[in-house]
């Protein structure tokens, strides 16, 4: 039976709260993009990808591959540590595609989760573990958009027009998988480019007082089934590191990791 998802993240929400130093790739990774004969389907599996992703980024603790078809630009994640999927749970991944070396290149923000209240669950008994993750993926409604010259900045629907795609999903081993798909027209790379691509991935943290990162935390009460608050709102000091119920310090704390690659695009062979 699959360990209990409790302890899981119990672990992970006090790793969260601990500091975690910003690490910084700043010189991009050349990295080799993987060429598709036929669209990927993006649903948060990684059958498309056999199964495995080849690389991996230390300062984030992440999985990924990238690979392209003439029309679109790939991206497959899987976080490989607890401390990692509870920073994406809580702000998400940044996917940006720097092709004129712009000081606001075009960026994908991906998971969101919707934090709108939802109804209370009168449940004596914590959910399963699969109950959680489906709970989870339940409440990704959009992607958020940055810096596209066709599209307005802020959220779009998971169905958009746009031709955007994203999708997550829990593997066996209770890992994240995302996949990201990006019509290559609108980052603005023009057929027969043989310049590299810069890309940019960040684990999206907290940047402000540590009452604040409490506040944004405790929001996943509802997204937990309710079952949360009640183990650990109590429990605050114990479970994340001393933290005093009032007078919050109002030093700034940042959580975000990222770290660049470069890859020119994969042609058919």
């Amino acid at each position: 039976m699959k360990t209990k998802i409790l302890s899981f993240f119990a672990l992970s929400f006090s790793l969260f709260f601990s500091y975690l130093p910003v690490y910084s790739q700043k010189k991009a990774e050349l990295i080799k993009s993987l060429w598709v004969d036929k669209p990927i389907l993006i649903d948060g599996q990684l059958d498309d990808w056999k199964d495995s992703l080849s690389l991996y980024n230390e300062a984030t603790k992440l999985y990924y591959n990238l690979a392209n078809d003439d029309e679109n630009i790939y991206l497959a994640i899987k976080n490989g540590a607890p401390e990692s999927l509870t920073r994406i749970l809580a702000r998400g991944i940044s996917f940006t595609a720097n092709i004129e070396n712009k000081k606001i290149p075009a960026m994908i923000t991906f998971p969101l989760l919707d934090r709108t209240p939802g109804k209370k669950r009168n449940e004596t008994e914590q959910p399963e573990p699969e109950e959680i993750q489906k709970r989870i993926i339940e409440r990704i409604k959009e992607i958020r958009v940055n810096g596209f010259k066709e599209i307005i900045d802020g959220g779009i629907s998971l169905n958009n027009s746009y031709g955007i795609k994203a999708a997550a999903a829990f593997d066996s081993k209770d890992n994240l998988i995302q996949e990201i798909a990006i019509p290559i027209r609108l980052l603005g790379i023009l057929p027969g480019r043989t310049e590299p691509v810069t890309y940019g991935i960040r684990i999206n943290g907290f940047v402000g007082p540590a009452a604040v990162q409490r506040r944004d935390m405790t929001n996943f009460d509802d997204m937990y089934g309710g079952r949360y608050g009640g183990r650990f709102g109590r429990n605050f000091d114990g479970m994340y590191g001393g933290m005093p119920n009032r007078n919050y310090p109002p030093v700034k704390i940042s959580t975000s990791t990222e770290f660049f690659i470069k890859s020119h695009l994969a042609i058919k062979q």
